[in-house]
């Protein structure tokens, strides 16, 4: 997809985010060795960071990263989630399109619905669609889009081969449809307000449970809390509105 958008032109910034072992912490970052050819084109600028446990599909450098290559002149930001979930959405809050890339071999179609993640596309894409099993992903996929009252936007199921480039012309294009459809009904500033606000509180409950952990570990009392909870002398709802308690005493 950045050497179509290379292919117009537009100067594109990378931003590839990797899983970390939550035993050894480290991350292969192996995104980046996969895009080697991108890398040598002129315009494209490419950075693999580890999520470091962070939630949300994103690395908590992420909005910085972006700021920097806004800064540089990027004119496209790809992002590459580690792969999310229902609950881990953050990427969503950084993005003004948000593509949804599933395989055929995804699962049956109620771990499709559990997924969750069409409601939250704004562009599908089934990648491997040479694999068999393609064509009744495709019809399972399509069934469970709809259109947004909000705003009259029905995302786009494309379908594509990353490898041999088939169908990223049409990704391209959706993905500028979709910027296009967002400054015409006048959405875009209000969306990014929006999505700015839910990264932010995200970001703060990260913030308080750190600095809740830090506490916990120097505070006798709030280590006495949960003894009295392995002893049964009181049950979990209330350890837990004890603790609260003691480590936000002003709430």
């Amino acid at each position: 997809m950045a050497l179509k958008y290379s292919e117009k032109g537009k100067k594109i910034g990378i931003i590839a985010i990797d899983p970390t072992s939550s035993k050894t912490k480290g991350a292969l970052l192996g995104d980046r060795l996969r895009m080697r050819d991108a890398e040598n084109i002129e315009g494209i600028f490419i950075r693999s960071m580890a999520h470091r446990g962070y939630p949300g599909g994103i690395a908590r450098a992420t909005v910085g990263a972006i700021y920097v290559l806004e800064a540089l002149g990027k004119n496209i930001i790809l992002i590459e989630s580690v792969g999310i979930g229902q609950t881990d959405i953050n990427i969503s809050s950084v993005c003004d399109t948000l593509i949804t890339i599933f395989t055929p071999d995804y699962g049956d179609e109620i771990q499709l619905m559990k997924a969750g993640m069409i409601e939250l596309g704004d562009v599908i894409v089934l990648n491997k669609s040479d694999m068999s099993g393609a064509q009744e992903a495709m019809q399972e996929i399509s069934a469970h889009i709809n259109s947004d009252n909000k705003n009259t936007w029905k995302p786009p199921l494309i379908m594509t081969q990353a490898q041999k480039g088939t169908g990223l012309d049409e990704l391209v294009n959706a993905t500028e449809k979709h910027l296009k459809h967002l400054k015409e009904e006048n959405l875009l500033d209000k969306t990014r307000s929006e999505k700015i606000k839910k990264l932010m509180f995200s970001f703060l409950k990260e913030e308080i449970w750190t600095k809740a952990m830090d506490k916990w570990d120097q505070d006798h009392e709030l280590t006495g809390i949960l003894e009295m909870l392995e002893r049964k002398e009181v049950d979990l709802y209330r350890a837990v509105s004890k603790a609260s308690s003691l480590i936000f005493p002003d709430c």
